[in-house]
């Protein structure tokens, strides 16, 4: 029996929310109306990132709102669409190198699955209940689960990385950093392009792209544009498949992406602009291919050592991995006379359905096969303003966030010993989990002089959180065949097999064996100062506490306190 064949079978089903995001877009649309009425004519706000070349500044939103990379008292690299194309960035992973104090790695165990570190502050795990410390944003919007955040990327406008906590302005799971990713928007010019490439050079097949954009002014208030892209790799890593009669090889590590993307900006005014982002994304392929360094053939007796450095591996499955995502981002901007302000409206709406199976011993020898499913659905809304009052420049505003997901691991251990034909012990577990939070926050900068600006913020988090658990231990199911009792099919004589949520083809629904619920309040404080030592140079020094959300099974809420003195010289 080929491992893992029937994992289309098992059916998995995540609870859905009763609210639908398309009524929450209108509501964000009819809020910026409304606030249409009540303003005066403004310059529309700055686009994003330019058309900086390589040694220019890039424009960026660390603090919500528009400045100079090198003029913002932030640990900040950021990265302009001219810098991302001449980098020829594919994921986040291709910027770990050369940025201080970053790592922005995958899991290993699940593709696409972020195991980003900043500063230290890092997590290893690809369950989807433990919460990050570093924060992904894109487009405003916060993506709520480490699973899927790495893909690939095209047509960005910039890419931000924030070293250090970043709570008062992004909340919850900020306490490393964040990482800020904004797409392009229509030009003021119809224009397209379109790209295709081959690349190689691993010990796999060939890896191609296609990918194109194409979009301008469709009237002098609408532009329109979209984005797609293509990529398949037939696998960098190649197998060594060991055989009684021999070696065979193939390639490993396969994977298909498909992405479209079309973006809607009205300008109904100079003084208002709604921007409405949707966002499709498809990702097929093999799952993550593994090294057994210690035992290459997977015989007792028999050491064929794989060199560390090397690409080698004999994985007897090799696995899978589907992803697929929908993404809705609706933004509004409103200037406003208020201190010559502007108030934001941002709402997202993400939905992403994968399933998954690893060879995690890495050996020619069936000892741990897994299967994950998962299913998660977020909706989140930020409502903002910022504005200048002589000295003092104010942001201030309110956050919500919701997110509801199922996971469903299933484990198959020791086939070895039935001859690779079916494992000898399954485990099924996972469980149900949703979080609500509630963020109100206010930053405020004073010039006290035309060189010495001193910042204070604070930020008030209140959470709720919900886990219903099925342990793996408690649903534990044992082929008869190992000890004689084999008819010549697959019984067991031990079956606990189970689904959650689900419990279609024959299989029971995974009993709870815990539930929790508990909620937590916080505060985020902030104060800091910056002194422009000359046009080029300036040093500046901040004291802050992030917050890094409670979980389950039964993880506390985690506070960092942060302190930093830095200089930034142009």
């Amino acid at each position: 029996m080929r491992p893992m064949s029937s994992r289309r079978s098992i059916a998995h089903t995540a609870p859905r929310l009763s609210k639908k995001p398309l009524v929450a877009a209108l509501a964000t649309l009819l809020a910026g109306s409304a606030l249409s009425a009540m303003t005066q004519a403004q310059e529309q706000p700055q686009r994003r990132g330019g058309s900086a070349s390589l040694l220019e500044e890039v424009v960026v939103t660390a603090r919500k709102r528009e400045e100079g990379s090198q003029d913002v008292p932030l640990s900040i690299t950021a990265f302009g669409a001219d810098q991302i194309e001449a980098l020829k960035v594919r994921d986040l992973t291709s910027l770990s190198v050369g940025m201080p104090n970053v790592a922005l790695d995958d899991v290993g165990t699940t593709r696409g699955t972020a195991n980003f570190s900043i500063r230290g502050l890092g997590i290893s795990a690809s369950i989807p209940s433990i919460d990050p410390t570093v924060g992904v944003f894109v487009n405003g919007v916060y993506l709520g689960v480490n699973n899927g955040i790495i893909f690939d990327v095209f047509d960005l406008e910039s890419i931000e990385v924030l070293r250090g906590p970043q709570g008062i302005l992004f909340g919850r799971n900020v306490t490393g950093g964040a990482i800020l990713m904004n797409t392009k928007k229509p030009g003021e010019e119809f224009e397209g392009s379109a790209r295709f490439a081959v690349d190689g050079g691993g010990d796999g097949g060939l890896n191609y792209y296609a990918m194109g954009t194409v979009g301008g002014p469709v009237t002098d208030t609408l532009g329109l544009k979209l984005t797609a892209y293509y990529n398949e790799d037939e696998g960098y890593f190649q197998r060594d498949a060991f055989e009684p009669n021999g070696v065979t090889q193939e390639d490993v590590g396969a994977v298909e992406q498909t992405m479209i993307r079309p973006t809607l900006v009205w300008t109904p005014t100079d003084m208002s602009e709604l921007v409405i982002r949707y966002e499709y994304t498809d990702i097929s392929g093999d799952g993550a291919v593994a090294q057994s360094h210690t035992n290459g053939r997977g015989e007792p007796g028999a050491f064929v050592n794989y060199d560390r450095e090397s690409f080698g591996n004999s994985n007897d499955f090799i696995g899978y991995q589907n992803i697929e995502t929908d993404f809705l981002t609706v933004e509004y901007n409103q200037g406003v006379s208020l201190g010559d302000g502007t108030v934001t409206a941002i709402y997202g709406w993400r939905e992403s359905t994968s399933e998954s199976g690893s060879d995690i011993d890495g050996q020619p020898v069936w000892a741990f096969h897994s299967a994950a499913w998962l299913d998660t659905e977020q909706d989140s809304f930020e409502l903002r303003y910022n504005g200048q009052f002589g000295d003092f420049n104010v942001t201030t505003g309110a956050y919500w966030f919701q997110n509801d997901l199922g996971y469903h691991e299933r484990r198959n251990l020791a086939g070895a010993a039935l001859g690779n034909q079916a494992p000898l012990i399954i485990q099924d577990g996972g469980g149900l989990y949703g979080v609500e939070t509630l963020g109100l926050f206010v930053a405020a900068d004073y010039d006290i002089t035309d060189r010495l600006t001193l910042t204070a913020g604070l930020r008030y988090t209140d959470e709720e959180k919900y886990g219903d658990i099925a342990s793996l231990a408690a649903n534990q199911s044992i082929e008869e065949a190992f000890f004689g009792l084999d008819s010549g099919q697959i019984n067991y004589l031990v079956d606990n097999r189970c689904n959650l949520v689900d419990s279609s083809e024959g299989f029971k629904t995974c009993p709870f064996d815990f539930n929790g619920k508990d909620d937590w309040q916080t505060w985020s404080p902030k104060v800091g100062a910056s002194y422009a030592l000359t046009d080029e140079a300036q040093i500046y020094g901040h004291w802050s506490r992030g917050f890094r959300s409670g979980g389950y099974t039964c993880v506390t809420p985690r506070r960092c306190l942060h302190l930093r003195l830095l200089t930034k010289n142009r």
